[in-house]
């Protein structure tokens, strides 16, 4: 049952739920099967081990107090230290926990432990040398990381939702972490840019909204710039990818981003998607005006009611999310809508359409396509109108509120976004558009919405009458004429993108009811 190509680092016989098992431990993972049922085989992959330590029991308690782990280098445990557990006072057995990640329900992941029973404490210590080994030979697992918390963010539990949730996993992995708080908006593009220690990181982790994440890309890219000796401001500038990965524990009001990435806003998922190392490309859309770089978006970049929306919620912060849906609803009856000039650039090829029912996901072929040649560009376009919704999305923009997102066929990393128009009118329309794209993903075959696949824009405001602003990422830019453009693959996440769903999820090996021999 191990591959013939696997280099075994150790087998043994173990007591799992009071079933001996024959366990093995090669470069391709740990596996173990009951004796007389061979059924019942269990393998992990390597990246799929989260850590050990030395408990009988499973308990996480033994991995902060009891044991010395993986996490404190140089420091080495002994049979004696195994016998102070006080799950293995009084008792003749001995135990190594094994915590791995398992996907649950839909494309959630779970950790999962089973502990490993042995009567000799210095095969348990043997065992547990080796699987660390194991793990720190990963190339692709982070070893230190810098986490960024807004603790203003959303419901204002991302410092909660880190310390409870998300530090506890990271310690059992032996991630090292460099922990920071933002004191006001732009913070964490200063903490990136200006930080002299990121060249010792494997990677950098958001916890907040999508707010937070826009701030530390534009500081990874400003970073990335510099090091190439690279203009960012100069538009034609095609800019480097981020230096270091990024990882989001969503913690904001919409987290669209982390959703739009791994198909879920559950916090677990993300945190465990970083641990393995997963990694995945995408684009970014860079927003210029007068010569200057204002910003960049990772998910849309909006004009118009979704403008309008964001400008009058800053002035109810105080609400939280609510805000959002207050002013939502004002935005609604104002039935506000303006005229522009738009020239946007089309890929001569592209490699998708944006009213393709195939959606990007894990393994996408269309992103493994433009990856190896991004899209060649096309003929440009321009035309005036009056609209009530301009909207160029980089991602599907998925979020709790929005399951299939403003621009359901959207990829992650094809080279271009999705320019959506929404002709304006009556409030019919808007609402139309509105509940389409909250409820049944379908918005694009209303007649009076339009989309574009592009890898440019150019928005003017018509001179005389009303304007708006654009909304980037959450983030308020209050001057209407911008240039967008897309470069392709240029942020590395951690993430795998949004997997297949599934409705079975398979029920813990072990848990904390480990056998007594």
């Amino acid at each position: 049952m191990v591959p013939p190509a696997a280099r075994m680092h150790l087998q043994g016989n173990f007591y799992i739920l009071k079933k001996r098992c024959k366990v093995t431990l090669t470069d391709d993972g740990i596996s173990w099967v009951p004796e007389g049922s061979p059924e019942c085989y269990h393998h992990i992959r390597p990246a799929e081990i989260l850590g050990c330590w030395l408990c009988p029991k499973a308990s996480h308690s033994c991995c902060h107090y009891a044991h010395p782990t993986g996490v404190s280098p140089g420091v080495h445990p002994t049979p004696l230290a195994v016998a102070r557990c006080k799950h293995s006072l009084g008792r003749r057995n001995e135990g190594l926990t094994v915590e791995y990640c398992q996907r649950g329900r839909g494309v959630e992941w779970r950790a999962r432990a089973v502990a490993l029973v042995h009567l000799a404490g210095d095969v348990v210590v043997a065992w547990y040398h080796a699987i660390w080994g194991l793990l720190h030979g990963l190339p692709q697992r982070p070893r230190r990381v810098l986490v960024v918390i807004n603790p203003v963010g959303g419901r204002r539990h991302a410092h909660r939702i880190y310390s409870r949730k998300v530090a506890p996993l990271f310690s059992r992995a032996a991630v090292q972490t460099s922990v920071v708080q933002t004191e006001y908006r732009g913070h964490g593009r200063e903490l990136v840019e200006r930080n002299t220690g990121l060249d010792g990181l494997d990677g950098v982790v958001a916890v907040g909204g999508d707010g937070l994440v826009n701030e530390l890309v534009m500081g990874l890219l400003l970073v990335s710039a510099r090091k190439a000796g690279l203009d960012p401001h100069d538009p034609e500038v095609t800019l480097p990818p981020t230096h270091l990965k990024l990882g989001i524990i969503p913690g904001g009001s919409t987290d669209a981003m982390c959703h739009g990435t791994h198909g879920t806003s559950d916090v677990t998922t993300a945190a465990l998607h970083i641990i393995m190392g997963d990694s995945r490309c995408v684009d970014v859309a860079a927003v210029h005006r007068n010569g200057q770089l204002q910003n960049v978006a990772t998910t849309m970049v909006s004009y118009g009611y979704f403008g309008d929306l964001l400008k009058t919620s800053e002035q109810w912060r105080k609400l939280g999310p609510t805000r959002y849906l207050v002013s939502g609803v004002l935005q609604f009856l104002r039935n506000r809508s303006y005229e522009g000039h738009l020239k946007m650039l089309t890929p001569e090829n592209p490699l998708a359409q944006p009213y393709d029912t195939n959606t990007c996901g894990h393994e996408c072929g269309v992103c493994d396509k433009a990856a190896m040649s991004p899209p060649t560009p096309g003929d440009w376009l321009q035309f005036n109108g009056r609209w009530s919704v301009v909207t160029s999305a980089v991602t599907s923009c998925a979020c709790r509120l929005s399951p299939y997102g403003v621009s359901p066929a959207a990829h992650l990393g094809d080279g271009c976004m999705d320019l959506i128009l929404v002709t304006g009118g009556s409030r019919c329309r808007i609402l139309s558009y509105l509940f389409r794209t909250a409820y049944t993903g379908n918005a694009a075959n209303l007649d009076h919405v339009n989309i574009h696949r592009v890898q440019e824009v150019h928005f003017t405001p018509k001179a005389t009458g009303p304007k708006s602003s654009w909304n980037c990422d959450g983030e308020h830019l209050p001057e209407p004429s911008v240039r967008l453009k897309v470069h392709c693959q240029r942020l590395q996440l951690f993430s795998r993108g949004v997997e297949a769903r599934t409705e079975d999820f398979s029920k813990p090996v072990g848990n904390a009811k480990s056998a007594s021999l």
